[in-house]
């Protein structure tokens, strides 16, 4: 059986969309289909399968700034994606699967502007000692994914805006990101844009494959992956997927200082203790238990507050608090 070479560009700018798109891709590819698929997001932050999002970016901030937060299902660290990134998938069932082969086709299209990196081994591409991609993967069905990202000019204020250190105190049993040193592909080549990596990108795979892939555009209206858009949706798959962690929410009012500790699984709070110098009569046990059981949620948690407490300058403040530190 000959194998299938096929070239996907996204024209979507929606990371629900794109995400869902390569998981379809997964699911419907055939075993003897190799396929490259090119896709952007605008202002998006990708956590790892196994990490916490509460951990890993302020989610104050970009829900603030509008940035949306989606999780993947392959392992590997928290990534920034704007514009000024592309993103390459590689998608082949186990016979034709060869990250190298991979590694090659990227490395041999950036070539073409002269610049030259490699694989560090540690699932980076970098020169200079300086990353430009980082590179995930995951398997399932006997189908195997490899994705990763081209940094070309992407906005490293941003970058490191979102992805700080969380404002909560956090014990997580979740996969850390580690921070590296970076560098845009433009500060290499003034040459190189996200439409001319694209064309030196579909060369590459058509040279070293020795062929001519199809290319296949695709958008929302060409292609139906509303049942995979609506699980990249929702909170359950981006927020309570999240490792189990304990947190500590802590703020001094003009009441007194308050510390809520809660234990978190499976985005529902597990146990929850409350401790307080307050000398204001509020039944703050009453809150502790209602607060067990429900979602680790801004929304669930502050409608919770307000039926349990009764001073209203401390639900008001609690309800701040929990919004400002949340925020999801």
């Amino acid at each position: 059986m000959h194998n299938q070479f096929k070239i996907y560009l996204s024209e979507s700018f929606d990371p629900k969309f794109n995400l869902s798109v390569e998981e379809w891709l997964m699911k419907h590819s055939q075993p003897n289909d190799v396929v490259m698929f090119l896709w952007q997001n605008a202002n998006t932050i990708v956590i790892g399968r196994n990490q916490n999002p509460y951990k890993e970016c302020s989610i104050k901030k970009i829900k603030d700034d509008g940035v949306q937060l989606v999780r993947r299902l392959s392992g590997g660290g928290a990534v920034f994606h704007d514009k000024g990134n592309l993103n390459f998938t590689f998608i082949a069932a186990d016979a034709n699967y060869n990250v190298e082969n991979n590694m090659n086709v990227i490395l041999n299209g950036l070539s073409m502007f002269g610049i030259h990196g490699c694989f560090n081994g540690r699932n980076d591409l970098v020169i200079q000692q300086r990353k430009f991609s980082g590179n995930a993967f995951f398997s399932e069905s006997g189908m195997n994914c490899h994705h990763g990202t081209l940094l070309v000019n992407v906005d490293f204020h941003k970058m490191s805006k979102y992805l700080n250190v969380s404002p909560l105190k956090l014990q997580s049993k979740g996969i850390d990101s580690v921070a590296s040193r970076v560098v845009n592909l433009k500060d290499i080549s003034k040459e190189i844009t996200i439409k001319s990596l694209k064309d030196a990108l579909t060369k590459s795979f058509n040279d070293f494959y020795k062929t001519n892939a199809e290319v296949i555009n695709i958008n929302e209206k060409t292609i139906d992956v509303t049942d995979y858009i609506k699980k990249y949706s929702s909170w359950e798959w981006n927020y309570s997927e999240s490792p189990d962690f304990n947190v500590t929410l802590e703020e001094k009012f003009s009441w007194g200082l308050i510390e809520i500790y809660a234990v978190v699984s499976d985005g529902i709070i597990k146990n929850c203790k409350i401790y307080t110098d307050s000398i204001k009569l509020e039944d703050f046990h009453k809150l502790e238990k209602a607060l067990e059981n429900e979602m680790f949620k801004s929304e669930n948690m502050t409608k919770v507050i307000k039926s349990s407490i009764k001073d209203n300058q401390i639900m008001m403040d609690l309800c701040k608090l929990i919004n400002d530190k949340l925020n999801n």
